[in-house]
């Protein structure tokens, strides 16, 4: 095992922190209470949960009632609401979507649902927004920052943890919608509960014909999704409780070609994708009293992609399945239980299917596998009633690179009942993907079986001001990414292209600032802006821009409501800035830079509550029609309605 700890560029923040330390060991007594109030804990935090006030990194929660205001169907529609996520769709619904955060790359974000890692290994370890609905969701974690310490590869920038709801009683409900480009949704769930026992299954379908998503042509690129869950969970005895959950989803999208003779875009075409992804999770929860508790549990993932073209059938296939067991557990201790050591172990075996036709340029089809073994160990310390901080570091072995380790060090300073700083510093990794290792496109790009894992570090510092029933937060954040792999490099000796680790350092810096005021019983306001600078070095050590990284975004939300709560009114501006995107030019086989312009979309919703039981709504997206693209050449859906009813029984 190896431990690298803190670079010099860092030892200001450290320093900072630990003098915070001493100084509040002077000051008053501790007198710690534990809380009880679950809506503050954040169980994506740690290895055990975390409570939100006292932890020193960056948090978002989008809570159910935050998608029932927007009534909002996709998960990139609410992640769009986030400081510092900036959100890259090409074209409508179903198509390609990919999140950057702080200037990351895509790849540099670990998704889970429940806990379990959703991110595609046939898809470069991304996680694919396009396929994801809202469905039966209870809270979304967002942490924002490398959260490597805890979650390992893939945490680079971001974890977001969907949590789904669980039944405490017996109901079910609907939800059908309707509304532009021939969308159709139907939704129906329910649950059964006793004393020891609660079982919860539903499903979601959608339906869309989508929209011309290339310049020119007519013709639509549609998209359907049938996603369903079913989740059983006992409390076996007093102290052991046990839990099966299973999500599955069905879907197909249509997408565009590439007009690689004449104009290098987009161009209209028959190609889809069939794809299907399970995930299940088995787990043990043993908690013998209030001082010590421990998880088992083992999660599975399978993903199961096919890609047609009209007329000629099956082009090609991938698949990925991922086995991992996971064993965790935390001890409290100390007068007032202000110390919390935990300890984590997980095993992963991924293992990666590609299908293909053979031709004189090579052949595609591979098996390939890898697996790694994680051990995580964390620490709090509740120092007293102002002062909160945790260390938590991680070495992952892998059977083909070397040793990975991560350290994080978060602390919270609460100065009067007002004011809060808060800082961390740590270090995020990403494993190379089985594509960039053993390539996928047999006539153009040849894998790179020495690559190397990325590997970033990171800090940010930021001041909270609450008061009534408002909170404003200002964040600076700084992360440099070592060993980036480009996977667009020449490869002189074979012609071909393929992927390497860059030599230089790419930079990150910028500012979140987010204000959130409840204005009366009525009317709630929520701002955020986010400044971006992401560069990265050429081969002549300069810094350049880099792609798809607006440097300014904003969105405002705005909820209001009236008769007597029935009626909730609810208002989005979403703003992003100029930005950089890639043309490859058939004429010249060069690639230059290009901007696309900057947008402001206009989202408004409106529900009203018939009954206690039946709620109709009506939305209206881009309400103005605003003309964009996000990717260059791809144009995103212009003004669309739909309409609503859903019921609680």
């Amino acid at each position: 095992m190896r431990f690298t700890f803190i670079g010099n560029r860092h030892k200001t923040v450290v320093c900072l922190l630990t003098l915070a330390a001493s100084v509040q060991a002077q000051k008053t007594s501790f007198n710690h209470t534990q809380t009880n109030d679950l809506s503050n804990l954040i169980v994506t935090a740690g290895i055990a949960p975390i409570e939100m006030d006292q932890y020193g990194g960056s948090v978002t929660v989008i809570t159910a009632a935050d998608i029932e205001k927007a009534q909002a169907s996709y998960l990139s529609d609410v992640l769009r609401q986030v400081p510092g996520f900036a959100v890259n769709q090409s074209g409508g619904p179903g198509t390609q979507t990919q999140l950057r955060v702080r200037g990351s790359e895509a790849n540099h974000v670990l998704v889970l649902l429940n806990g379990v890692r959703v991110n595609d290994p046939t898809a470069g370890d991304e996680y694919l927004f396009n396929y994801a609905l809202l469905d039966n969701i209870e809270r979304i974690e967002i942490l924002r920052g490398p959260q490597s310490a805890i979650w390992g590869t893939d945490a680079m920038s971001a974890v977001i943890n969907i949590i789904s709801k669980e039944t405490t009683q017996n109901n079910w409900g609907f939800d059908v919608e309707v509304g532009s480009f021939n969308t159709k949704r139907v939704a129906l769930d329910g649950g059964v509960a006793n004393d020891n026992w609660r079982f919860d299954a539903g499903f979601n379908f959608l339906d869309t014909a989508g929209t011309n998503i290339a310049r020119q042509g007519t013709e639509e690129d549609g998209f359907e999704n049938l996603s369903t869950h079913l989740s059983f969970a006992v409390d076996a005895t007093e102290t052991v409780k046990l839990h099966l959950r299973a999500d599955h989803s069905d879907a197909l999208n249509e997408f565009d070609g590439v007009d690689f003779n004449v104009t290098g875009l987009p161009i209209d075409a028959d190609l889809w994708t069939e794809r299907e992804q399970t995930t299940v999770l088995l787990q043990a929860n043993f908690k013998p009293n209030d001082h010590w508790h421990s998880d088992l549990s083992y999660q599975w993932s399978d993903t199961d992609a096919h890609n047609f073209s009209f007329g000629l059938g099956e082009s090609s296939s991938t698949a990925a399945q991922t086995d991992e067991i996971k064993f965790n557990t935390t001890l409290l201790f100390g007068a007032d239980d202000q110390h919390r050591l935990s300890a984590l172990v997980d095993h992963r075996q991924v293992d990666f299917v590609q299908r293909g036709t053979a031709s004189p340029f090579g052949d595609p089809n591979q098996r390939q596998d890898y697996d790694v073994t994680g051990l995580a160990v964390a620490y709090q310390h509740q120092l007293n009633e102002q002062f909160n901080w945790n260390v938590s570091a991680r070495n992952d072995d892998f059977d083909q690179f070397e040793d990975v380790s991560n350290f994080k060090l978060a602390a919270s300073y609460q100065l009067n009942n007002q004011w809060r700083m808060r800082g961390s510093v740590g270090t995020g990794s990403k494993a190379p993907s089985f594509i960039e290792r053993f390539g996928f496109f047999p006539a153009n790009f040849v894998g790179n079986p020495n690559l190397e894992p990325e590997e970033s570090d990171a800090f940010e510092l930021a001041v909270e001001k609450t008061w009534l029933n408002n909170k404003l937060e200002l964040v600076y954040f700084d992360q440099n990414l070592e060993n980036e792999i480009n996977g667009f490099v020449f490869d002189a000796s074979s012609g071909l292209f393929t992927a390497d680790n860059q030599a230089g350092e790419s930079e990150r810096q910028g500012l979140e600032f987010n204000w959130s005021s409840q204005i009366n019983e009525h009317m709630g306001l929520n701002l955020n802006y986010t400044y971006t600078d992401a560069t990265e070095e050429t081969a002549n050590g300069i810094q350049v821009t880099e792609v798809r990284r607006p440097e300014n975004m904003a969105q405002i939300g705005f909820d209001y409501r009236f008769a007597g709560d029935r009626a909730t009114l609810y208002a989005q501006v979403n703003y992003q800035d100029d930005q950089l995107d890639v043309f490859f030019d058939p004429a010249t086989f060069e690639s230059s830079n290009v901007t696309l312009d900057s947008y402001t979309t206009v989202d408004l919703t409106f529900s009203w509550q018939l009954n206690t039981t039946v709620q109709l709504y009506a939305k209206a997206q881009n309400l103005f029609d605003e003309s964009y693209e996000e990717v260059l050449g791809y144009a995103r859906p212009g003004a669309a309605v739909y309409a609503g009813v859903k019921a609680r029984f």
